[in-house]
Formats: structure tokens, sequence, C-alpha cells
């Protein structure tokens, strides 16, 4: 059954949750530009065009789509460092965002072309937004732990980014975690030192 436009705030937040949440899946499986409006809509019962009560378009509600997914990482990690807040809990929350990588490589991989159509759709602000929201992630986790880094916090941040990419890497002759792990381990001796 298809609600009426009259949405009161509850009702936008909440259906602004729920098609955030079917873009999340939908993003997931099958990439930005297969994923369509008119199906978002439908998953979540309301009109197509009530979809622009909501959003302004597409692209709106993909960045709104990262951002809720950005929180949840950022959560994911938070509970990881709050029973390690060390160098140990880093590469346990490191290896859980790899993991997450892998399940979902349209949400992650920036150098996709399906991402990089998303990329191309947003204003200069909102690729702005897109990228220093991850560099303000790994902001928020170095203040949390007692790790110092041993360089500077950008060629750092260029290294676990290299590191993550390489979940793109399907065809590798070797167990992909147990190589990323090694490597992870191997450059965390050199990026940090433990307070």
């Amino acid at each position: 059954m298809k609600k009426s436009k009259g949405f009161s705030e509850e009702d936008k937040i909440n259906l602004r949750n729920k098609l955030c949440a079917a873009c999340e899946k939908s993003w997931t499986r099958l990439g930005y530009r297969k994923t369509t409006i008119g199906e978002l809509t439908k998953e979540t019962g309301i009109a197509t065009g009530s979809f622009y009560l909501l959003f302004e378009n597409k692209e709106e509600l993909f960045i709104s789509t990262f951002i809720l997914v950005q929180e949840r990482l950022r959560s994911d990690w938070m509970e990881i460092l709050k029973k390690y807040p060390n160098k140990e809990g880093f590469i346990k929350a490191m290896i859980g965002l790899y993991r997450e990588y892998q399940a979902s490589p349209f949400l992650y991989d920036f150098s996709n072309p399906d991402f990089l159509a998303l990329l191309n759709r947003l204003s200069e602000d909102e690729r702005e937004e897109f990228t220093s929201s991850s560099l303000s992630f790994f902001d928020d986790i170095l203040s949390y732990t007692n790790l110092k880094l041993a360089i500077s916090e950008k060629k750092a941040f260029g290294v676990l980014s290299s590191l993550l990419y390489t979940v793109t890497f399907t065809n590798t002759v070797y167990d992909q975690m147990e190589v990323f792990t090694f490597m992870l381990e191997t450059i965390s001796d050199q990026l940090f030192t433990e307070e």
C-alpha cells in the first residue's frame, strides 16, 4: 500500500532511514548505476514521486547512505578499540574493515568505474565530503587509542588505504585474508609506536 505525500517529520526520518537501508542493500549487490529510485521506493512502500520529498536526487540518497555506513563502521571500530585501545585493537579493527570491504566492494572501491560514475555526478563539495570523511575517521581512531604515528599522518593514511585496496585483487594465488593480515601486522610495527 502506497503512503500519501503528507509525511510528518517523524515519517520523513523513518522513510529516509528505510530508503538508505534499501540503498545500501542494492548498492552492495548492484552498484550505483543499477540501483534505481523506482526499485528503492517500491521496496520501502512509497510512490516514486514521494522520493523527492525526502531526497533531492539519487546522489543525495547515496551520500546519506554512505554517511550512515561510515557511522556504523566508526561505531564498530570504537567497540573494538574500547576493549583493545592499542595496536592489537587497531589490527583487529582493520581486519574487520577489510572483511566489510570484501563483502561490499561497490561501497568502498573508490576506483571502481561504478563508484567513479557516482563521484562524477557529485558537486565538488559533495566529493570532498566523501574523501574527507575517511580521513576524519582515521583521525578519530588515532585519538581514541594510545598509538602514536611514527610517520606523517598523510603517509600513514596512504599506506593503510593502499593496503585496504588489496581487497580488489581477486585472483590471488594465496589466501587473500592471510596475506592482508601478514602485511598489516608487518606494516603496523613501522607505522605506530605505543605510548
